[in-house]
């Protein structure tokens, strides 16, 4: 399933986007590292082959972003001016998660 990972702030808080996964959670590793849990990694940007899948905020785009995705995590490194920085907008990361299992509604 597609979803946008919205990271926002120092501390990388996460929201994502069709809806909220409790088995997605990032969190500041250090001065302008990030690290997200829970996904299957990057996905191209529509239309296919427009680049890889992340987008920095309207304040951020300057900014450089590695990301690498190893071992079930994505980390993301961001520099400006070749300098570690720390998000003070939000960066979208464009991913694919797990579809979520089906709910069980009770019976009547």
């Amino acid at each position: 399933m597609r979803a946008v990972i919205e990271l926002r702030g120092a501390e990388g808080a996460c929201s994502v986007v069709p809806f909220s996964s409790q088995k997605v959670t990032s969190k500041r590793k250090a001065e302008g590292v990030y690290e997200v849990r829970g996904t299957l990694g990057l996905i191209p940007l529509a239309p296919e082959g427009s680049g890889w899948g992340y987008s920095m905020g309207v304040g951020e785009k300057e900014v450089l972003a590695v990301v690498t995705y190893a071992r079930k995590v994505m980390t993301i490194k961001l520099q400006k001016e070749g300098q570690t920085y720390d998000l003070i907008g939000a960066m979208s990361l464009h991913c694919e998660i797990a579809d979520p299992g089906p709910v069980m509604l009770p019976a009547f």
